[in-house]
């Protein structure tokens, strides 16, 4: 059995749910020493891609201790909802996962309506996850590049980030997926981006750059999911371990590493473009609909996001959403973050943060 993460009042495993939380929040005793201080870094950061603040405890330059500080709460109503209606919220919670929050709640809502999906609407959700996985992979590289300055290549992989969302507009209708599945269906007929990866890997090739993030933030946790467990060695991935989608069926190559740092971070996502490349492929994705029976009961949905296992646990009855709760990645990633972050210096922060492809658009939702 392996622990994934809390969904709502329980504990999701590999083996399935279990009553109470994962980890019970234990209280440490702080130990400081002498010369050291605090300080707040943001909570609208320059630098970082969304707000987000942290109270950091140092003697000067090595960070000691990081506490993140919450202040963007939201509380997203579904319950009450039709299901047509709730997933305009699902799709909305984080953009940049709208393939990964809808497709989840999906299958959460079709687990509880006992529905068996067709072939063809598995296909395309695979076809759209990949799309946001090469698209999400892409950014984090990015991102990492403008943290060191390497802007020509930073601006080079802006252009092909752009390609994706053309590639995802064209075959879905809108560049964020929005739309793209409803209850009942998908709308969307892939159509393949253009990407050069040879020109990212030049990029990881330099010396300055591989020094900034080598040795930079390692975090070896069994409790770590993602493009973060597998710069560990831990070969998990919900694209082989889940049965709502058919990737067994494709021979999905899970690429690791071992040094669990932010270097090894960008590696095992550069190799996951090239695999999803290969496999969207082999799959062949056009518009598809089925029928939606109602009935009373409860699911659970669960996808590989491009920061790791994301699912929804929902509870339907009369054809609305009674109850939904919510695992994002970040919630778990943001944990192993923090626990990252201490003996390493504050200038090496950005490359770190940006390494785990944490959203806070999806870390702070509370869903009623």
């Amino acid at each position: 059995m392996r622990v994934i993460g809390d969904i709502g009042p329980y504990c999701l495993t590999s083996d399935g749910l279990r009553e109470g939380p994962c980890i019970k929040d234990q209280s440490e005793e702080e130990s400081l020493g002498y010369g050291s201080f605090k300080f707040v870094y943001g909570p609208s950061a320059g630098g970082l891609l969304e707000s987000v603040g942290f109270e950091i405890t140092t003697y000067g330059e090595s960070i000691e201790k990081i506490n993140h500080l919450p202040y963007k709460g939201r509380q997203i109503t579904l319950s009450g909802l039709t299901i047509g209606d709730a997933l305009l919220r699902v799709e909305r919670i984080n953009g940049a996962f709208t393939a990964s929050h809808s497709i989840s709640f999906l299958q959460a809502i079709e687990s509880a309506l006992e529905i068996e999906v067709p072939h063809d609407v598995v296909i395309s959700r695979m076809a759209q996850l990949e799309l946001e996985r090469i698209r999400n992979n892409l950014l984090v590289i990015q991102r990492v590049l403008e943290s060191a300055s390497f802007l020509v290549p930073s601006f080079l992989l802006l252009q092909q980030i752009e390609e994706v969302n053309r590639a995802i507009a064209r075959s879905c209708g809108h560049r964020y997926f929005f739309g793209a599945n409803y209850p009942g269906g998908v709308r969307c007929e892939l159509k393949l981006p253009s990407l050069k990866i040879s020109d990212i890997e030049r990029t990881l090739e330099n010396r300055i750059f591989i020094d900034r993030l080598q040795g930079n933030g390692v975090v070896k946790d069994s409790f770590s999911i993602g493009p973060v467990a597998r710069a560990s060695g831990f070969k998990y991935d919900a694209r082989l371990d889940s049965d709502f989608l058919a990737y067994r069926d494709f021979d999905l190559r899970i690429p690791t590493q071992d040094q669990g740092d932010a270097f090894s971070r960008i590696l095992v996502r550069l190799e996951e473009i090239k695999e999803s490349l290969r496999l969207l492929q082999e799959l062949k994705v056009k518009p598809c609909s089925f029928t939606m029976k109602i009935r009373d009961g409860e699911g659970i949905g669960r996808v590989e996001s491009p920061s790791g296992d994301l699912a929804y646990l929902t509870r339907v009855r009369s054809g609305h959403v009674e109850r939904a709760y919510l695992l994002a990645p970040s919630k778990v990633n943001m944990r192993l973050f923090l626990k990252s972050m201490p003996g390493n210096i504050f200038t090496d922060f950005p490359f770190n943060w940006e390494s785990f492809g944490i959203w806070i658009s999806e870390l702070e939702v509370d869903l009623e």
